[in-house]
């Protein structure tokens, strides 16, 4: 049903006529128009107020009737005009009696001047008076016993006066268009109602959606809108608290504090009356500088806490989570303290952050750390080791595909890893790695801010927050022409130093004793050690594999030792077996061969035999990853599949 066919029924329009005529043309105008209304004749003080319709919208009426009506009434009164037409013809009607004195008492609703005469000849002679108070009749009594008027033009009331005080009354009426100006005006305020009441009841059904509870006050402190989340969290039950003052709903002294301030108020902790502890949002309106009410939101705790667990389960499910902090750093070394502040600085900012550090001194620790201490730290965190992947996988990896766009693509597609981690930051590890073809790649995305997948034509913008690292210096990989320089210098907005453990022999133990611990719980053993002399042999060992070489050393002490109790002996033992692991010869015989890579693949080889096989000692002696050792050993074997 459209708005129009809604505000033409009979009980929405009531015409409430002070006289006769007027009901007449309006009876007139139901027949000729399309307009539908209700009609009542009123010639006493106001006996139809008990008559009006429940269902009726608008009221129609004239001069002092309409006046009162708006006094007594919580409905929109619409007044049925007075044109100059009509006082007009009333004028002329007077002088054509023989009346010379005329006064023309009105409302102000039908004229508004002020009080005035006005000579129309040397004879005729015309007083306007306006009743702004509710006296008409005092008014034409005073006009009367001064001998001032002959005749006076009014509405009923005015008229009736004079008449039972002998003086001429002529009623001044309101011509058929008139009333019909009224009834456009009454269907146009019927218009604007259909109009607000579907706002608010589309806003309701918002409101009723959303799990925060919501109301609204105005400014005198009254409550206009809640919603059902607002009566579950306050237990309002059924209870219609619309048109109540909020101080009679809410006892505590805080929440008025609040609402008597006009003030915003933001993330307010409060317990209700039953016990429920909430977050409290209270935001001022103000329009043109003045006060208009204010809207409270109210946040369960419990419902914000399972929200975020729920966000958080999701990721870890996905493996898009950081569970490092800068609380997990285990240093004494003050250069390393220093690192970690530049580093809780640097999680305040959006800059790209470049770690440098050899293998295992805690890059991506760091990089979790600061995720975790930054504005993004509800958002995904996703790693890649840029190393271990070929240029075209690693391509695949970060940006996505479609269907279609190569063999052996899924179905459906894939998001790429700058998809997944949207909102929140990236980690490439061994960005020095990155073929320079693959380099124009990443710097287009970095300054785009925006990826396309492969065989796609669609882009898609990201916001995340970029953090690499290598161990390679990038410096120089640009001097020596491997890197591109604009790529760097977006690389390197912020730059941390990791230091190595062989520099800081004053973590050794308090770290070893931290990785003791969690092995511990790892492996469910429980060991016991009489004091830190007990890890003093480590102290002599270089650790060139960093915290990651010491903790595995640590994880290999749990398995190994018997008893109950750590010794010094243990450690001894341990650091004896590592050491006798270290290589035994300086020289390696390679076959020389045209092709440098290949001969390069043959030395790793040789090395790896070196170290019976155990390619994590190798990476820790030579400070390489596992990934680029992976690489280097099977690269003829690539090399093959191009040809």
């Amino acid at each position: 049903m459209s708005i129009g066919q809604q505000v033409m029924r009979v009980e929405d329009i009531l015409i409430i006529a002070p006289y006769s005529e007027l009901a007449k043309d309006a009876v007139q105008l139901r027949k000729k128009t399309d307009f539908k209304f209700s009609l009542i004749l009123s010639e006493s003080d106001l006996p139809y107020q008990q008559q009006i319709n429940p269902s009726t919208r608008v009221v129609i009426s004239r001069g002092g009737t309409a006046k009162s009506l708006r006094e007594l009434l919580e409905l929109p009164v619409v007044d049925v005009p007075v044109t100059s037409s009509d006082i007009l013809q009333a004028i002329s009607a007077v002088t054509k009696g023989g009346y010379k004195k005329i006064a023309i008492i009105t409302p102000t609703n039908i004229l508004s001047q002020t009080n005035h005469t006005l000579e129309l000849s040397d004879e005729v002679q015309l007083m306007f008076e306006t009743d702004e108070g509710g006296q008409i009749a005092d008014t034409v009594k005073r006009l009367i016993q001064n001998d001032k008027v002959e005749a006076i033009i009014g509405d009923r009331v005015a008229t009736q006066i004079a008449l039972q005080h002998q003086v001429h009354g002529h009623l001044l009426k309101s011509s058929e268009e008139s009333l019909l100006m009224a009834l456009e005006t009454a269907t146009n305020v019927l218009r604007a109602q259909t109009r607000e009441r579907a706002q608010i009841k589309e806003m309701q059904s918002i409101l009723n959606v959303i799990n925060d509870g919501v109301l609204t006050i105005d400014p005198n402190g009254i409550i206009k809108v809640n919603n059902n989340s607002a009566k579950r969290i306050f237990n309002f039950a059924e209870e219609d608290i619309v048109g109540k003052k909020y101080s009679d709903c809410f006892e505590d002294p805080r929440l008025l504090k609040v609402i008597e301030e006009k003030k915003e108020e933001r993330n307010l902790l409060h317990t209700t009356h039953n016990g429920k502890k909430i977050v409290v949002n209270q935001i001022p309106i103000y329009i043109d500088s003045v006060f208009q009410g204010s809207v409270g939101i109210y946040q369960e705790i419990s419902k914000i806490q399972n929200l975020e667990l729920n966000i958080r389960k999701r990721l870890s499910d996905r493996g898009l989570i950081a569970k490092n902090t800068f609380d997990d750093f285990v240093t004494m070394n003050s250069q390393m303290k220093k690192v970690i502040s530049e580093a809780r600085l640097y999680a305040k900012s959006e800059g790209t952050v470049l770690i440098y550090g050899e293998t295992g001194t805690g890059k991506e620790l760091f990089a979790q750390s600061i995720h975790n201490a930054s504005k993004r730290q509800k958002g995904p965190f996703v790693s890649v080791n840029c190393a271990a992947l070929n240029e075209n996988l690693l391509e695949s990896e970060l940006f996505g595909y479609v269907e279609g766009a190569f063999t052996g693509a899924l179905k459906g597609g894939k998001s790429g890893l700058f998809e997944l981690a949207h909102g929140g930051s990236l980690f490439l590890d061994e960005i020095g790695e990155i073929s320079p073809q693959f380099q124009a790649k990443l710097l287009r995305v970095l300054q785009e801010k925006e990826v396309r997948r492969i065989g796609a034509d669609r882009i898609i913008p990201i916001d995340v927050r970029i953090i690499c690292a290598t161990n390679k210096s990038l410096y120089d990989l640009v001097e020596d022409g491997n890197f591109r320089e604009d790529l760097y210098y977006r690389l390197s907005t912020l730059e941390l130093d990791l230091i190595p453990l062989r520099y800081r022999k004053e973590d050794i133990i308090p770290l070893s004793v931290s990785f003791l611990k969690t092995e511990m719980e790892r492996e469910k053993r429980n060991l016991s050690w009489g004091d830190t002399d007990v890890f003093f042999p480590l102290l002599n060992h270089e650790w060139l594999g960093n915290a990651r070489e010491l903790q595995n050393a640590i994880h290999r002490l749990i398995i190994c030792t018997q008893e109950e109790k750590l010794t010094q002996d243990h450690v001894s033992q341990l650091m004896e077996y590592i050491n006798k692991r270290k290589r035994t010869t300086n020289t390696l015989e390679v076959e020389i061969s045209t092709d440098i890579r290949e001969m390069e693949t043959e030395i790793w080889r040789k090395l790896l035999d070196v170290y019976n096989g155990d390619k994590e000692s190798l990476c820790q002696s030579y400070n390489i990853s596992k990934t680029t050792l992976w690489r280097k050993l099977n690269l003829p074997k690539k090399l093959n599949s191009q040809k």
